[in-house]
């Protein structure tokens, strides 16, 4: 179970935070991962939290030039368009980015003492909830959301598709098709596959879009605490450390119990959104017991080639190992017998 903690101000390397923070601003760039995340403008979903959090500092003593300047560059980037200028997916991109930051801010207040992760389910509990209910109370409720979500990824897609083929019809590609049948094969079968990508992701868009703002919410967090001489709470902990409370494992139950089971048929998505929200937890925190495993540099650096060239044997080791943390709690474990 995550235990509070006094907010205590550290300065930590910006090695790893640069990496995390090229890899979030640069994700859609890379055309699968452009038709899976939900908010395709990471730069203006991480510059709306860092100014919520910039306002948190400055009620909590900080100088006001700080929260001015990142509400000024989070306003100018709002006002411009989120996809087509006319689009639905338009008004939805930024009314959630805006509704995440309002919230993060609020519980942040509200919960001044506890740590970041207690903070941003919190945050994103309300901002799923208070997008629910609008949705509900809309014109066209769910079924527009998700027609909505699924001609924008198409639209991406399609996009991607074009900007390949355009860049495959240059000589110097053509020429090196024509003496590779296997590499046009390549190509065809990643437009395939491409093209199926959409079909997913628009079913899994509110567990996509938690686990998206959920690594902006901490990239902010982290980017803020370097950044600002002002704590609004205890820094990030490494990943070797990294636990939650043992019962969000209800969450991984009643995902599982609704996606499985035939008298649950009608929430089948419900259920499977819930399934990967919170098994995606649960890999994260099983990767932060294989850290804590790992000794030494070489083993690290082994861990993340298994990670990125094997990631579906590691994901589902990570998951049985996270989950199998809830009752077996490995780390302490391990520091009761050193003692």
């Amino acid at each position: 179970m995550a235990a509070t903690a006094a907010p205590v101000k550290s300065r930590r390397s910006w090695r790893l935070l640069a990496v995390g923070l090229s890899a979030f601003l640069l994700a859609p760039v890379v055309p699968a991962f452009r038709a899976i995340l939900p908010i395709e403008q990471t730069p203006l979903l991480l510059i709306a939290v860092i100014a919520s959090c910039s306002v948190i500092g400055w009620i909590k003593g900080g100088r006001i030039g700080l929260p001015l300047i990142w509400l000024v560059l989070a306003g100018v980037l709002l006002a411009s368009s989120a996809g087509p200028p006319n689009g639905a997916y338009n008004w939805m991109a930024r009314g959630w980015i805006l509704l995440l930051a309002a919230s993060f801010g609020l519980v942040s207040l509200v919960v001044a003492a506890e740590a970041f992760f207690p903070r941003a389910l919190s945050a994103l509990a309300v901002s799923m909830a208070l997008g629910f209910g609008i949705v509900l109370v809309s014109q066209g409720g769910t079924t527009r959301l998700g027609s909505t979500m699924s001609v924008e990824l198409n639209r991406r897609i399609d996009e991607s598709t074009a900007s390949l083929r355009d860049a495959a019809s240059q000589p110097e590609w053509k020429a090196m098709l024509s003496k590779s049948p296997g590499l046009q094969q390549l190509t065809n079968d990643s437009e395939a596959q491409l093209a199926a990508i959409p079909k997913w992701s628009s079913m899994l868009v509110p567990a996509l879009l938690a686990l998206e703002s959920l690594a902006a919410l901490a990239l902010a967090w982290s980017f803020y605490h370097r950044m600002s001489d002002v704590a609004i709470g205890p820094a990030l902990g490494k990943l070797k450390d990294f636990r939650f409370n043992d019962q969000l494992v209800w969450g991984v139950a009643v995902g599982a119990s609704i996606f499985l089971l035939k008298a649950f048929a009608e929430g089948k998505n419900a259920g499977l959104n819930l399934l990967v929200f919170f098994g995606s937890l649960y890999v994260l925190r099983g990767m932060g017991i294989l850290a804590w495993m790992t000794r030494g540099t070489a083993m690290k650096f082994m861990l993340i080639i298994a990670a990125i060239f094997a990631w579906p044997v590691m994901a589902t080791m990570a998951f049985v190992i996270g989950l199998g943390d809830t009752w077996l709690d490995w780390r302490a474990r391990a520091q009761a017998k050193a003692l």
